[in-house]
């Protein structure tokens, strides 16, 4: 073997002992590292390890293809709901709630738009009723409405290849659940009901996964009310 052979497989070794090391030292995405970590997601946190969701989307996050999108309430977001809207939940109750703040794919900002309406969630039925989430985006403005509450999508708490996880303002409340909600106080602007409403219709389709299997979207509805 010339001395240039035996050269030119010195650097292949090498490079490869540096792939195996790079790969075999990559680690998917720690949720409680990263919930823990700005220390303003406690109760989520909690929800999270209780339910058993927390192992479950670690596990999930090292051999998925798509990745995940978590939209994380802070604190904040959780004592501004009604007095005991959580604890009264049983425990099948609390796992659907914490799986509708889960998207079985990866969104950046830019992407909700490309969207169609209801977005499937880890919670599962899309349904009227059931646990539908519609989303409604402006460049880097998300609103996403639940039939419940309408929410804002802020910050980018975490981002990597694998998962994105955005602060909302408020806990995301599926109708399932939560059909009868009312908050302990209502602002005087919103207690008389809209009269009309605007539809403005844009079309979108696109396919995200849920519980591992395809879904195909149509078209997303958009609706403004307007009061008195």
């Amino acid at each position: 073997m010339t001395k240039h052979a035996v050269f030119s497989f010195s650097l292949l070794l090498i490079f490869l002992f540096r792939y195996y090391c790079t790969t075999a030292g990559a680690q998917a995405p720690d949720i409680t590292k990263i919930l823990e970590k700005p220390g303003r997601f406690t109760i989520l946190l909690r929800l999270l390890k209780s339910t058993g969701i927390v192992n479950q989307l670690n596990g999930e996050l090292q051999k998925s293809n798509t990745g995940f999108t978590l939209f994380a309430p802070p604190d904040k977001a959780f004592s501004d709901l009604r007095s005991g809207s959580i604890n009264s939940l049983s425990d099948l109750q609390k796992v659907q709630l914490i799986q509708f703040h889960i998207l079985a794919t990866y969104v950046t900002l830019p992407n909700f738009q490309t969207l169609g309406n209801p977005v499937p969630t880890q919670a599962g039925d899309t349904s009227a009723g059931a646990f539908p989430l519609n989303v409604s985006s402006s460049g880097n403005d998300v609103q996403i409405s639940t039939g419940v509450v309408n929410a804002t999508v802020g910050s980018v708490v975490y981002s990597d290849n694998d998962l994105v996880v955005y602060q909302v303002d408020k806990v995301l409340l599926p109708l399932a659940i939560f059909s009868d909600y009312e908050p302990d106080s209502v602002p005087l602007a919103e207690s008389n009901p809209p009269v009309s409403a605007k539809v403005d219709k844009s079309a979108g389709v696109v396919s995200l996964p849920m519980h591992g299997m395809p879904v195909f979207l149509g078209i997303a509805v958009n609706i403004a009310a307007l009061a008195l």
